[in-house]
């Protein structure tokens, strides 16, 4: 154990002329450093938590890359492309492709049963029966498709089968309620194909994301009925069939602009053997504004976390300057021992970085606390037809907790150089005083 560190623990506990003689500064400065970890830790707790449960659900609704007729801007309103591509087992070979999912979105209109509703005359009460219409999306999917992000966002009952001759769907809870359907309903569906059509589907599961946009318009129902119903169906004799486009499902969220860029080299305006010519987007093209504003965030992230770094520098800062002056007594005596300027600036240093350990203990509990309070709970609700999300979402890892402190504490402690440098100026000569 080296002297400095000795005299720097004996000094921290000394009542007389010691830390707590300027107590209320160091409660003030303890209390920044603890709200700096508290703040930061909240912030990337939060910000993270947006970009992955956003990503999350876009991604799971759109995959992370489409392949679809070249000219189209997205899956929604893309021209046929035919179900069997030979293109497909060479993108599977490209390293991080981790599977490939035929799509087919059709317009859609679902009727509700009949609603009563009670109105009330000056006299008499009229009983009077209505139906409520909603316009929806219907997204053919096969028995292959990836059912993992489904049974994530799954509220009641099961996801589908998805096989041919089912007519099970998966529905969202706003639909639900707006209709006043229920799990097990069998419920119309109208689709305009050369003649109004009527087809009747069984709802099996409840989903919900908080993404109004999704939950107002997606249904998810298997791809053999909705190619049926389509207006392209008249082509779709014996085992060919026309579906909207490909959704490519990848090994790394963060090698998406690598394999998209692979992709595109492989299958971008190259006809195949139905003389169609194939492009791919990727889920950043498509929804560029949601994703524009996610990266937004990390700016306010490096804002905040400076700011709060900052504020417990400067009062971390004022502490040390206060127990230098409070103990230039301490100094002088120790420099007529013959003390270098540099070991009792230590010795300064190990009480502060002492303090800053024990405010961001403090810190780290109560910061981590409201996370978890946060995370279990659900306390804090937000407008998702603003922000995409019923409430506000949590992410935090361990490797960013480990930043936060190591950023705070290596920070803090570096800028107390500069200060400690007072320590030098003292002359035992004047500091000293003889009782």
């Amino acid at each position: 154990m080296s002297f400095e560190y000795f005299i720097a623990n004996k000094v921290l506990k000394t009542k007389e002329k010691g830390i707590k003689v300027s107590r209320p500064i160091l409660r003030i400065s303890l209390i920044s450093v603890a709200l700096t970890i508290i703040v930061n830790l909240i912030t990337l707790a939060i910000v993270h938590g947006f970009q992955n449960e956003i990503r999350q659900k876009l991604v799971g609704f759109n995959a992370p890359i489409c392949l679809i007729k070249a000219g189209n801007e997205n899956l929604y309103e893309a021209d046929p492309l035919h179900e069997s591509q030979t293109i497909l087992d060479s993108l599977l070979e490209i390293d991080g492709v981790q599977q490939i999912s035929p799509v087919l979105y059709k317009p859609a209109l679902i009727r509700s049963d009949d609603i009563k509703q009670n109105i009330e005359d000056d006299n008499s009460v009229q009983i009077i029966s209505k139906k409520e219409v909603n316009g929806v999306v219907l997204k053919g999917v096969n028995e292959n498709y990836p059912k993992g992000f489904l049974n994530s966002i799954l509220k009641d009952g099961r996801v589908p089968e998805f096989k041919n001759k089912d007519n099970q769907i998966l529905i969202s809870r706003k639909i639900c309620r707006d209709l006043h359907f229920k799990l097990g309903d069998e419920i119309a569906i109208f689709f305009v194909k050369n003649r109004s059509l009527m087809q009747r589907f069984k709802i099996v599961g409840i989903f919900e994301t908080g993404i109004d946009k999704l939950d107002n318009q997606v249904v998810f129902a298997p791809l053999n009925k909705v190619q049926e119903l389509c207006d392209f169906s008249d082509l779709n004799k014996g085992e060919i069939r026309f579906v909207s486009g490909f959704e490519i499902q990848i090994t790394e969220w963060d090698r998406l602009a690598e394999i998209d860029s692979k992709i595109k080299d492989l299958a971008t305006l190259k006809p195949n053997e139905h003389g169609e010519q194939l492009q791919s987007i990727s889920v950043l093209d498509t929804e560029n504004d949601i994703f524009s504003w996610l990266g937004f965030l990390d700016t306010n992230v490096l804002i905040i976390i400076t700011l709060m770094i900052l504020i417990g520098i400067v009062n971390i800062g004022s502490v040390l300057l206060v127990m230098i002056v409070v103990r230039s007594n301490f100094i002088g005596i120790l420099k007529a021992l013959g003390a270098s300027n540099w070991s009792i600036r230590k010795i300064f240093l190990y009480q502060t970085g002492a303090l800053i350990l024990k405010a961001m203990v403090i810190g780290n509990i109560i910061g981590l606390s409201l996370c978890f309070l946060q995370y279990k709970y659900e306390l804090i609700k937000l407008d998702s037809t603003i922000y995409y999300l019923a409430h506000v979402p949590i992410d935090l890892s361990i490797n960013a907790v480990l930043f936060i402190n190591l950023i705070t504490f290596v920070t803090c402690m570096t800028s107390l150089l500069l200060p400690s440098y007072v320590i030098s100026r003292i002359a035992p000569s004047k500091s000293i005083k003889f009782n």
